[in-house]
């Protein structure tokens, strides 16, 4: 029988080989890894593998056009926002298919501020937050809060880029300044929010046609290399356990129902944090990929995400009964280190040992 072939972007980066790992145990997928870096590429396990232009490219839709007709993929996963963001816009003259939400929710959502904007109009709970046009705005801003500490991002990127905790308006101006001289990011890239010191969640689910197929979450309990980090914290978690919370769960579905109009499909990875009432906020929605800790949620529970979304990519049932999938697991994860996932009882029998 003929092996189904898929492309995965970022092909040798961590967030691709988690997806990668996962597929490769199964045998009916011909991996097709597509990376920029021609050494990333080169050790990602896959079976085939090709160096393409960066999304933002000119040429990257004709070059990945180009493979693609070759290679006669049936699914192409994108694993990193600028993919996602340019694939979602060129789908339509793409000869494969990409499981994905509509382009207008893909655009939205790669945009923080835009985003902001559009859960302030619709009800959905964020952290209170304002644009810095200009560094002079920055004074005025912090005006608006009598918090000690306010959090300060960028308005595009993923993994906390550009992002830190700051004490008052000269030490956001630094950091704004800094990004701005150093790495030519512009002043108006960014924001300046209420800081959410509770609970960090991941919340992951995939939908069809605007039916939820499988919801699963996280919280996320220490960072990968927070030290070394002005923030002390990340996105990306050394230590992550798997967790079922109705009134999470039921705060997710409402914020992608709203922003989907009823009609999700595809990956929404939702992320979370508690404000200081307690309460839900969404910080940011990695829409149309999965998260980089998507191995813990192929693991938990009886059904993987990775094998759910390909099935109903190639349009096949799961047949799910019930979407609030749950077991309790652990992901330990490191720099230069597989990452591991545990039950409990297996965690105390270790150390029993």
């Amino acid at each position: 029988m003929s092996k189904t072939k898929v492309v995965i972007t970022g092909a040798g980066g961590g967030g691709a080989n988690n997806i990668i790992t996962t597929i490769k145990e199964r045998e009916e997928y011909f991996l097709i890894g597509f990376d920029i870096s021609e050494y990333k590429v080169a050790r990602a396990d896959v079976d085939r593998r090709f160096v393409v232009p960066l999304a933002s490219a000119p040429d990257y839709e004709e070059r990945i056009s180009r493979i693609i007709s070759e290679q006669k993929p049936a699914l192409i996963i994108p694993t990193n926002d600028p993919e996602v963001e340019k694939l979602s816009e060129i789908r339509e003259r793409l000869d494969t298919q990409l499981f994905f939400p509509d382009h207008e929710s893909v655009a939205l959502c790669l945009n923080k501020w835009n985003f902001y904007n559009f859960a302030v109009e619709n009800g959905i709970r964020m952290a209170e937050t304002y644009h810095v046009e200009n560094l002079d705005d920055v004074d005025d801003i912090f005006s608006r809060f009598s918090s000690d500490l306010l959090w300060c991002r960028a308005i595009k990127g993923a993994g906390s880029k550009g992002a830190t905790k700051v004490k008052d308006a000269e030490q956001a101006r630094w950091w704004i300044k800094y990004w701005n001289e150093m790495r030519g990011m512009l002043i108006s890239d960014f924001t300046i929010s209420e800081f959410l010191p509770g609970q960090d969640f991941a919340c992951q689910s995939t939908w069809k046609n605007g039916k939820l197929i499988l919801m699963k979450a996280a919280e996320r309990l220490s960072y990968i290399e927070a030290a070394s980090r002005p923030s002390n914290m990340s996105s990306s978690p050394e230590l992550a356990k798997t967790v079922y919370d109705k009134e999470l769960f039921d705060f997710c579905i409402d914020v992608i129902g709203k922003l989907s109009g009823g009609q999700a499909h595809g990956n929404y990875d939702v992320d979370i944090k508690m404000n200081s009432r307690n309460e839900y906020c969404v910080t940011e929605i990695n829409i149309g990929r999965f998260f980089m800790i998507t191995n813990l949620f192929n693991l938990s529970g009886k059904y993987s995400m990775i094998d759910t979304y390909l099935r109903l990519a190639i349009g096949e049932d799961p047949e799910i009964e019930d979407p609030f999938d749950f077991s309790e697991l652990y992901l330990i994860r490191s720099l230069d280190t597989l990452p591991t996932v545990l039950s409990p009882d297996e965690i105390t029998r270790r150390l029993q040992d």
